[in-house]
């Protein structure tokens, strides 16, 4: 529906309009680290936190992918409170447009329907859908671990079994030896050969996806058979205020089970 920017005619005087996105989020606790601000063409924006301009010339890579620049953020330009996000920019043809803006660190996210709030990111999880601990719009995957005991007897396998959950897959890891990845039923793997003693440490790498972090974020129904384009632009009944996200995270326990070898 519209001309790639690599392949118009430019104009020499093209008509412009000077357009300022501001973005407000409440903050319960101040977000400390190392943090980062990602968009598309930083170059094309002035950018200020709480007023503070920041430098686009310190770009440090990108994240998700190369057109995604990434701006390292002083934390000292964030209070406990109100804090406020403006992009001002010269709007035109050769514009590469109206992106998403993208506060990246080691913060957590509170969401209440359309509400966004920044909080500590949680040192724990328990068994549950993640968006609803301060993970709200995390967009990768995240290991859970424990120190169990078990082991399997002579004619005996030991199985994980991972009974649900909602994510792309679960890749186990036995005292750091990975082991497989569980993507189907029966949501099991042996994991009797790399099992060296009793006691072991089982990690759980419960693989993400960029769902909750990319969108659609206000499509009602949150599980499309399809995403493209005309799932991000919708109205009336189609459209939801509230952030649209989707469970991620192991949302029933784990099981360590014993079964007879038929070897």
């Amino acid at each position: 529906a519209m001309v790639q920017p690599w392949a118009r005619t430019v104009s020499k005087t093209p008509k412009s309009i000077p357009v300022s996105l501001g973005y407000s989020r409440q903050a319960h606790e101040a977000p400390s680290g190392a943090l980062q601000l990602a968009l598309e063409r930083p170059d094309t924006f002035d950018i200020r936190v709480n007023g503070q301009l920041v430098s686009r010339d310190a770009e440090s890579g990108w994240w998700c992918d190369r057109s995604m620049k990434t701006i390292p953020l002083d934390p000292n330009l964030f209070r406990k409170g109100e804090n406020e996000l403006v992009l001002d920019c010269r709007y035109d043809e050769t514009h590469p447009g109206l992106e998403m803006v993208y506060l990246l660190g080691g913060f957590g996210v509170k969401v209440k329907g359309a509400d966004v709030a920044l909080i500590s990111r949680p040192d724990t999880l328990a068994v549950g859908d993640w968006t609803t601990q301060g993970l709200a719009f995390f967009g990768g995957s995240l290991t859970y671990r424990k120190t169990v005991k078990a082991k399997a007897g002579k004619n005996e396998r030991l199985y994980v079994q991972v009974p649900s959950y909602a994510g792309v897959g679960v890749r186990v890891i036995v005292d750091g030896q990975p082991v497989g990845v569980i993507a189907w039923e029966p949501n099991e793997i042996d994991i009797t050969d790399a099992v060296r003693g009793e006691s072991f440490e089982l990690r759980l790498e419960l693989l993400g996806h960029r769902r909750n972090s990319h969108g659609p974020l206000h499509l009602a129904n949150r599980q499309p058979i399809w995403t493209g384009p005309s799932e991000f632009v919708k109205t009336g009944e189609q459209w939801a205020d509230a952030y649209q996200l989707v469970k991620t995270g192991l949302t029933d326990a784990p099981k360590l089970v014993i079964k007879r070898s038929v070897r």
